[in-house]
């Protein structure tokens, strides 16, 4: 069962299968911008007598225990603009399982609902302890209107916009995939754990399994989808409430092209890429790669060696080119992270890791084959037979114009039409423009498959490790005006801030 979680502010995020949750319009109390929520907390077992709520305000947490005794209880909690939180209902103070008569501090965990009954806090949890103990937690910090209610100023609202009295519905900021279609080269294939990379992607970022294992191959635990905040970054917060206490793994990264190529767990391909090739891979640990972005707490993939995604086998990614249509693909990584053999890929692969076919992928590293000046890792390009530094002889040829990327946030760009291809790359904290370490002839004739890989190579070989921030595959082969925006639009989003 996939629970929605992180998608849009003010809804209950609930870690146990058997916990429901809702959000009321009926029943609002009256808001205001410094953060109102009551909520009541319904369904409550006998045996869970007592329950904690966190309140975070600007400046201070403070705790509140409400005695339920089994029955209904109504919180209502006030974020002052000092940034401290009052309480009213049936509350009381000190320690939750000391503070109830004979209550013990182990008790049997019992599922538990809440409802949000008015909509200004920042965020709203509830979630399970393994001591049977029910958490909510309502986080006033940056505590705004939502759509719909009304306001005297633009800065009430969530969406900065504030209508005829009203907050107003807020659009997401321009991404890559954006500015690619500008260009004519459409994405059709995009996946970020970090941030939303088109304005008109309304859907998660990314799955995790809940209760996974560091080993887990695709089954198993609760799976959580992961949306975004207000402004278009990963809800931590969201992924931190169901992945507290055990191991989560990420399960699916969702395409943010529209075209539904979304990524699974990479399944076993052929015995000759390496000692566990012929083996289903690993998901990645899901808090591996924590790291800022513009002030936002988020995680990138962090991947280890025999960890991968890719299209289901057999299957061909909707829109992704086919034969020698021209490609265009970027990727940002991280240039610290990474492997010293085959193959950290993101690209157009074989749709059957078993058999061999022709590929069209960035690869991310220090290879057996091309190399390019310093000791890598470098951006380069798996085309099956070998992995290229550029040129159009042989793969095991030294690039002296392309720079090694061993940099926290290295961004590369590979493109391909039938009669040629790119390697262009930029330090994304240093860079005005890109370097073109190769624009020319191709060594071998394109016959893209339709499959995506991210982080094997297409016969699964799954060698190597990498990070992961965000990347897409787009239709056609973009222009360097247009390359040179999407490299913008990163640096925009303050990658390490």
């Amino acid at each position: 069962m996939t629970r929605k979680i992180g998608l849009q502010l003010f809804s209950v995020l609930v870690v146990p299968l058997s916990v429901s949750s809702c959000a009321s319009s009926d029943s609002q109390t009256e808001e205001s911008a410094n953060g109102v929520a009551q909520i009541a907390i319904t369904q409550v077992p006998a045996d869970v007598q007592c329950i904690q709520i966190l309140a975070q305000g600007n400046r201070s947490v403070e705790r509140l225990f409400a005695v339920t005794s089994g029955e209904s209880s109504i919180l209502t909690m006030t974020s002052l603009p000092i940034g401290t939180v009052e309480f009213s209902g049936n509350a009381y103070s000190g320690n939750c399982s000391a503070s109830v008569t004979g209550q013990d501090p182990a008790f049997t965990a019992a599922p538990v609902s809440a409802q949000v009954m008015s909509g200004s806090p920042a965020q709203v949890t509830l979630t399970m302890r393994r001591n049977g103990r029910a958490t909510v937690n309502v986080d006033f910090e940056d505590a705004c209107l939502t759509e719909g209610t009304a306001c005297t100023s633009e800065s009430e609202c969530c969406s900065g916009q504030c209508v005829s009295g009203v907050c107003a519905a807020g659009t997401l900021a321009e991404g890559p995939c954006d500015l690619y279609a500008a260009g004519n080269t459409p994405c059709v294939a995009a996946y970020s754990t970090v941030r939303h990379l088109s304005s008109g992607y309304s859907g998660p970022l990314y799955q995790v399994r809940s209760g996974s294992s560091n080993q887990n191959t695709g089954s198993g635990g609760t799976l959580y989808d992961i949306g975004v905040t207000e402004d278009g970054f990963a809800d931590a917060a969201a992924q931190d409430a169901v992945c507290t206490n055990t191991v989560c793994t990420v399960s699916k990264l969702y395409d943010q092209s529209g075209h539904g190529n979304d990524l699974t767990v990479a399944k076993a391909g052929t015995a000759g890429g390496g000692p566990y090739s012929a083996m289903d891979d690993f998901e990645s640990i899901a808090d591996a790669g924590p790291l800022t972005v513009s002030g936002h707490q988020v995680y990138s993939l962090y991947m280890a060696a025999r960890q991968g995604y890719r299209l289901p086998v057999g299957v061909a990614g909707a829109s992704v080119p086919r034969g020698t249509s021209a490609q265009g693909i970027y990727m940002l990584a991280d240039g610290t992270h990474y492997g010293t053999a085959c193959c950290w890929d993101f690209g157009n692969v074989t749709t059957d890791p078993t058999v061999y076919q022709m590929t069209n992928a960035m690869f991310f590293g220090v290879g057996y084959w091309g190399r390019g000046m310093g000791n890598g890792p470098w951006f380069m390009v798996d085309f099956g037979s070998g992995i290229w530094a550029g040129g159009s002889g042989a793969s095991t040829s030294t690039n002296s114009n392309l720079p090694s990327s061993n940099v926290p946030f290295a961004f590369g760009i590979l493109k391909t039409d039938p009669n040629n291809y790119a390697i262009r790359v930029a330090n994304l904290q240093t860079a005005s423009d890109l370097t073109t370490a190769y624009e020319g002839a191709l060594p071998q004739l394109l016959n893209n498959q339709g499959g995506i890989v991210l982080g094997v190579g297409p016969d699964n070989s799954n060698n190597s490790w990498g990070t992961f921030y965000e990347g897409a595959v787009v239709s056609g082969y973009p222009t360097a005006a247009t390359e040179l925006s999407v490299l913008q639009n990163l640096q925009a989003a303050g990658y390490g801030q």
